[in-house]
């Protein structure tokens, strides 16, 4: 399980659905004892899953599902707003597949790199009181420049942040009898 500490910035890198679970489990951990702010940039946030998870983890679980605020950007351009918008404060902050939104090939390639070092600046700030957690899905999709995960995880890791990857446990093929 990801220990988040204040004042660093966290990435997590993962294939969607392991990614998915991973911020899931931490979203409730985190609820269960305070606020949370989920700024959704993929359209991910699994307000059911949220809810099983908190079900099975507290009896107190509709307290702690009304802990988390929820806001999503829908376009690179929303989500530098969001994030620009997004005052600090000593509640932690998640941020739900930030580069889905960079990935709109309707966007110029100069304006999406330009948006995403604004929101690395967003997310440096935020993370001062509180820890930031970044999800990121791996691998980007086709055709779409590994740039931007190169960019952001340049970026943690240089923040004295943590990276934090996960990949799926290959299936492991049934033994043939014959």
């Amino acid at each position: 399980m990801l220990q988040l500490s204040s004042a660093q910035l966290h990435l997590v890198l993962a294939e969607h659905h392991e990614r998915r679970q991973v911020m899931t489990a931490l979203t409730a951990r985190l609820a269960r004892h305070g606020a949370v702010r989920l700024l959704d940039g993929g359209n991910s946030f699994d307000g059911y899953g949220l809810a099983r998870a908190l079900h099975q983890q507290t009896p107190q679980w509709r307290a702690a599902l009304d802990q988390v605020l929820v806001a999503r950007a829908f376009t690179c351009y929303q989500m530098a707003a969001l994030l620009g918008q997004t005052e600090v404060c000593p509640q932690p902050t998640l941020v739900l597949d930030l580069l889905d939104t960079f990935f709109d090939e309707n966007v110029p390639f100069s304006d999406r790199r330009r948006l995403l070092e604004q929101c690395l600046g967003h997310l440096r700030r935020l993370c001062g009181p509180a820890p930031v957690a970044v999800s990121v899905s791996l691998p980007p999709p086709p055709g779409q420049p590994e740039l931007l995960v190169e960019t952001l995880t340049a970026a943690v890791t240089q923040a004295s942040g943590k990276v934090w990857s996960f990949a799926a446990i290959p299936a492991i093929p049934s033994p043939r009898l014959f």
